[in-house]
């Protein structure tokens, strides 16, 4: 274990705030976040008030075919040029590398920028003194870059070269994770609810190729609304306990939880989904109340319904809240945006072949005991023809005709029963949508002399498949989850579903949810 080699240097960065979107760098220590390190696809950019001249070269390339050719020209009395390598996913806390080789003429220097995710303040802009005198032949010049600023989202490096008459050659950039090989973290749960008042617990588990690290320190900042705090726990060996408290005054709302271990080089998000006390007591009465045997593996499939929102949608709530009533209950979202039934047909049969093939990858392991299946929603959505002239001339010509629907469902259903013959299989029906709203987008788009494009959510379409699903499970011995009716019934209907009237969103997503947990207490 770490802890054995006295590894005392190691913190855990949690950054929490309300609502706000930045995704973390998925790639290992020492992978290159760069896409074109070397010129090859084309010259870097450059902002338009910048000096210099950059362009994509055959000559002078250190490695490859091609290499960046910067130029500095005159402006003010001085001579100057500026490019930066693009900007890159980023984690707060984390520690970035940025190396490039160059030769040439005249005086190379590096600078960062990181972005933020408020438009008013956008960026961190920090000028190192680190300056290089080119020469024929190549060296390398390097910066770190360590954002700790909650609200940056991303990072870029900039190149900049000063002198009259210079030119630089640059080559071979990399922009790296600064880590431990293998490093890893994981947070279980990846997602939970809480209430004003209430506590949950996450446990972080922080290794890499050594072993787990079991020394150090948790530095924890949470920042909500322009406010920020910070603590510091003790790592307590291979697991650490971290409990996030909702203060009894919590706004209601959905939060990112970041966890990066900056030493090791890695990150996890998690989610604390907010509720109001009585919510909170709904699902927790739900899920008591269900009736699932343990172990349990859940696996979800389903088209962007299911895999939209993924980390807090319907299927980590539906996860969590087993989880934390009955144990031992883990699940897999396998959902594949845009699918329909052939597609998952396809993809289950001839992965290599089919869109988004990895989706299934190890899709029985662990063999599931319980199987959801959403779908209907891209396969009723009605194709376009060019003389339709408005939403009513549509005819009932779904993406998968219905008789090809019904029987490619029968064989998934087969093929899922010959992997996990144990498995309860569960059909859900196709969500109702706000049909005003995709009837308008169909005829707003023939107005403006375009096609109508397909036809998504008209009831009566729905409805048929809806029924045709209802056979399939009578057929097959599956259980059927009726979610049109309570969509399309819903006091305040519209509240459910985001701005597209088709898909769900965090209220949509609850009451899937608690659909789902009550049908399993049958």
């Amino acid at each position: 274990m770490i802890g054995a080699h006295k590894r005392t240097g190691i913190g855990l960065i949690v950054i929490v705030a309300l609502l706000t979107a930045w995704n973390l760098a998925q790639a290992a220590p020492g992978d290159n976040l760069l896409e074109d390190p070397g010129f090859e696809d084309g010259p870097w950019p450059q902002s338009p008030a910048w000096p210099g001249e950059i362009a994509s070269v055959p000559e002078g390339a250190r490695s490859g075919e091609r290499a960046g050719k910067l130029v500095a020209t005159e402006r003010d009395g001085t001579h100057e040029a500026t490019i930066y390598s693009g900007y890159v996913d980023a984690t707060v806390g984390l520690r970035y590398r940025f190396v490039i080789h160059a030769k040439g003429e005249g005086i190379l220097s590096l600078r960062s920028i990181q972005l933020r995710s408020d438009p008013e303040d956008r960026y961190i802009i920090e000028r190192p003194d680190n300056h290089m005198e080119l020469s024929d032949e190549w060296q390398q010049i390097a910066i770190e870059i360590a954002p700790t600023d909650p609200l940056v989202r991303s990072i870029a490096a900039v190149v900049h070269l000063d002198g009259e008459g210079a030119r630089a050659f640059l080559d071979d950039a990399v922009l790296t994770v600064m880590g431990l090989p293998g490093g890893e973290l994981t947070v279980t749960p990846g997602y939970a609810m809480t209430a004003p008042g209430k506590s949950v617990s996450f446990r972080l588990a922080a290794g890499c190729d050594e072993g787990p690290i079991t020394e150090g320190s948790v530095s924890i900042m949470m920042a909500a609304g322009g406010q920020t705090r910070r603590e510091t726990v003790a790592i307590t060996g291979e697991t650490t306990t971290w409990q996030f408290d909702a203060p009894a005054e919590a706004e209601i709302g959905q939060m990112t939880v970041s966890f990066t271990n900056a030493d090791a080089g890695v990150g996890a998000t998690a989610w604390v989904d907010v509720v109001d006390a009585e919510t909170w007591a709904q699902f927790d009465t739900a899920a008591q109340a269900a009736e699932i045997d343990t172990p349990a593996h859940i696996l979800f499939l389903g088209d962007s319904l299911t895999d939209l929102f993924r980390g807090h949608n319907y299927t980590d709530m539906v996860g969590f809240w087993l989880q934390r009533a009955h144990g031992d209950v883990t699940y897999r979202n396998a959902g594949v945006g845009g699918d329909f039934i052939t597609r998952v047909w396809r993809r289950m049969t001839d992965p290599e072949n089919a869109y988004r093939g990895e989706m299934y990858d190890g899709l029985y392991e662990p063999t599931p005991t319980h199987v959801f299946i959403w779908l209907g929603h891209n396969d009723s959505k009605l194709k376009p023809r060019p003389e339709y002239e408005s939403p009513e001339d549509y005819e009932f010509d779904p993406v998968v005709p219905l008789d090809t629907f019904e029987e490619t469902f029968v064989q998934a259903i087969e093929r899922i029963r010959e992997n996990a013959p144990a498995a309860e299989i569960t059909i859900v029906s196709a969500s109702s949508s706000v049909h005003e709203i995709c009837r308008d987008r169909v005829a707003n788009r023939i107005a403006e002399g375009e096609s109508g494009g397909s036809y998504f959510g008209k009831p009566d379409v729905l409805e048929q498949f809806n029924a045709a699903m209802q056979e399939i499970a009578q057929q097959t011995g599956s259980g059927y989850l009726d979610v049109y009716t309570p969509t399309k019934t819903h006091p305040d209907k519209p509240s459910l579903f985001t701005a597209d009237g088709v898909h769900i969103n965090d209220a949509g997503n609850r009451l899937v949810a608690m659909i789902i947990l009550r049908y399993v207490r049958k």
